[in-house]
């Protein structure tokens, strides 16, 4: 293989096409997990998925992410309770849109270290072998 060819195509020899899709379908299954099972799930409780539903979308986030459901839902539940007050952990108002549009997994890496902060909030959320072991383990988050 050639060096062109390899910055042409990478490993893989996908057509652009085929990495465009690729994308695509990874990209809509984060969003879709982002606003379902974190959003929807976990955090406002507003709905309930099957174990097995659940699972997935934990095991997809953890691993394409990095993201701890705990983590997550009781980081947005804090923003919740403190919007847009100093308390908001990425309130546009108190951060700067700037700062929140450019930095915001920054933001919520900062806040999963507070401890108190994400067993305050994080209730409800899973609590099983896989996510002391595993999950929480292995996060690139808070790490808890």
């Amino acid at each position: 293989m050639s060096l062109v060819d390899f910055i042409s195509y990478g490993i893989s020899k996908a057509e652009l096409s085929s990495i465009i899709i690729y994308t695509f379908c990874v990209t809509h299954i984060t969003i879709v997990a982002v606003t379902v099972f974190l959003h929807r799930c976990q955090a406002h409780r507003s709905l309930k998925l099957s174990p097995a539903i659940s699972h997935f979308f934990r095991f997809w986030l953890w691993l394409t992410t990095g993201m701890v459901t705990k983590e997550w839902a009781a980081i947005h539940r804090k923003h919740h309770a403190k919007c847009e007050s100093k308390g908001d952990p990425h309130s546009p108002q108190v951060k700067g849109i700037s700062t929140v549009l450019w930095s915001g997994t920054e933001l919520y890496r900062e806040t999963a270290k507070d401890k108190e902060c994400i067993e305050k909030y994080g209730h409800g959320t899973p609590d099983d072998w896989l996510e002391r072991h595993i999950y929480s383990k292995h996060s690139v988050w808070g790490g808890r």
